[in-house]
């Protein structure tokens, strides 16, 4: 009887340990990996052949590099990569689409400028937040900013507006003046859009099948698309990928975010 109950509580300690090991070690091990090789994709823009400016620098000094494609007389949509360390997905796939309108110029019938990392010290460091702990997507001077906070990766900084990459954004929306703006996060796996883009939504989800929604399901003072989506009235659109799989991010959204530019 001993023996049985030693086996049954050696089972249920290994079954319990199987499926910690598979809900959260795997998990962060596969997060950090794809985190390490979208990092090595930024380190090295530079040396891969397209013309990328260096336009800004972090608040810890790194480049935020952009690349402007397309006939500058016509529509421009500004396109934002990375925002969030953590959220490799969206880095991966918006040098991908550069290296591919680079490579084929006649697909674009508009100007796009794209920016693979707003945020490249975090994700350097593979955080959510920037280089003083702010998240940027909650530090935006909007009517509904807040000093509140419901975790530490949501920390809006002190005041709106504090961050040098919130700022930068903000002058990229001056100086480019885009038609249209699209950001892309993850794991939400959705449209959102802000302001009048409803329309360019429902074109984007022809292609990549995401549902949308003007609403994200939780409150996001100080976000990027209320600033510029809702209070400046530009047509904003928060692409939340699935789950990192860049291969599948790409196939689903390759069509999307060309039609999109084009649109």
């Amino acid at each position: 009887m001993f023996k049985n109950r030693t086996l049954i509580r050696i089972v249920l300690y290994s079954g319990l340990i199987v499926y910690l090991v598979v809900k959260y070690a795997l998990p962060w091990f596969e997060e950090k990996k794809a985190t390490e090789e979208v990092s090595k994709m930024y380190l090295e823009l530079q040396a891969d052949g397209l013309p990328w400016q260096v336009t800004h620098h972090s608040t810890a000094g790194n480049p935020i590099y952009q690349l402007a494609l397309g006939d500058s007389g016509a529509t421009t949509t500004l396109l934002f990569g990375g925002f969030h360390g953590d959220e490799p997905g969206g880095v991966d796939l918006v040098i991908r689409l550069a290296r591919y309108l680079y490579a084929h110029p006649g697909e674009l019938k508009n100007r796009v400028v794209i920016v693979p990392v707003l945020n490249p010290d975090a994700l350097l460091a593979g955080t959510r937040v920037n280089a003083n702990k702010v998240d940027i997507n909650r530090n935006f001077p909007t009517k509904d900013w807040s000093p509140a906070y419901t975790k530490e990766r949501y920390f809006p900084g002190r005041e709106p507006a504090s961050e040098k990459e919130t700022a930068i954004a903000m002058q990229m929306i001056d100086q480019i003046r885009p038609d249209r703006i699209i950001s892309i996060h993850a794991d939400l796996h959705i449209i959102n859009y802000n302001g009048p883009s409803r329309e360019l939504a429902l074109r984007m989800a022809q292609f990549n099948h995401y549902d949308i929604d003007d609403d994200i399901g939780y409150p996001t003072p100080g976000s990027f698309g209320t600033y510029a989506g809702n209070e400046l009235g530009i047509p904003t659109i928060t692409l939340e990928l699935p789950a990192y799989d860049p291969e599948q991010a790409w196939e689903n959204n390759k069509q999307a975010l060309i039609e999109a530019i084009n649109m």
